[in-house]
């Protein structure tokens, strides 16, 4: 999410670093993120179907990580469509300027849903929050609200948001 930060930011009016750099860094990030989306996703997806079968399923966590799910479906939906058509990020800015914006806050969303929600697990395992008290304040708190403010951003600045995954880039005009 940090590399994915730092790329949207080159599609900025003020640039940090040329694309020719932060393109090859933000593919081998991307790849990295695939990969651990694939083991998190795996493993508490799975953990989930367990929890039902056995009858222990818990909905505000079910909840909470469809959300998770969700805000997390952003970026991978934007990593495959940068890997179909390298020209396609390119193209979205220039018809939406504050595309790179929205990318930013995407990002951010991440690092955040991620800092504060370890920091509530470790609140957890040491005692501080537990049972529907503490699955409230993260789910609530880290995921859900965080991600229903950010597609409630998408109404205030130029950007597609999340509909520029279904453009088809310039390699398909």
């Amino acid at each position: 999410a940090i590399v994915s930060l730092v790329h949207c930011f080159c599609y900025g009016p003020k640039p940090i670093l040329p694309l020719s750099l932060a393109e090859p860094l933000h593919s081998v990030a991307a790849v990295v993120y695939l990969a651990s989306c694939v083991y998190f996703y795996k493993y508490h997806w799975g953990r989930q179907i367990r929890h039902i079968m056995e009858g222990r399923f818990r909905p505000w966590f079910g909840i909470g990580l469809a959300s998770l799910t969700v805000a997390h479906a952003l970026t991978v939906g934007h990593i495959f469509k940068m890997f179909d058509d390298s020209g396609w990020l390119r193209t979205v800015v220039k018809i939406y300027p504050d595309q790179w914006q929205w990318i930013a806050d995407t990002r951010l969303l991440e690092l955040y849903l991620t800092a504060f929600a370890l920091f509530l697990v470790i609140l957890h395992i040491r005692g501080v929050f537990t049972g529907t008290a503490n699955a409230t304040i993260v789910f609530v708190g880290t995921v859900i609200a965080p991600t229903a403010a950010l597609f409630g951003e998408t109404f205030f600045i130029d950007a597609v948001a999340w509909q520029h995954y279904f453009m088809l880039g310039p390699k398909h005009w």
